[in-house]
């Protein structure tokens, strides 16, 4: 996403809809899909699983 419009108040807005967004996400990023239960990992060992 480009960072003109990724702003927490639209994210904010699109999840009260209920509604579901996607981007595109580098490889050299860090995510975490644990809900803070783990430590962020990079998105290559994701992709790997």
């Amino acid at each position: 996403m480009d960072s003109w419009y990724a702003t927490n108040k639209i994210m904010l807005y699109i999840d009260n809809l209920g509604k579901y967004y996607y981007c595109h996400l580098k490889r050299n990023r860090l995510v975490d899909d644990t809900a803070g239960n783990e430590d962020y990992k990079r998105i290559e060992t994701f992709m790997m699983e």
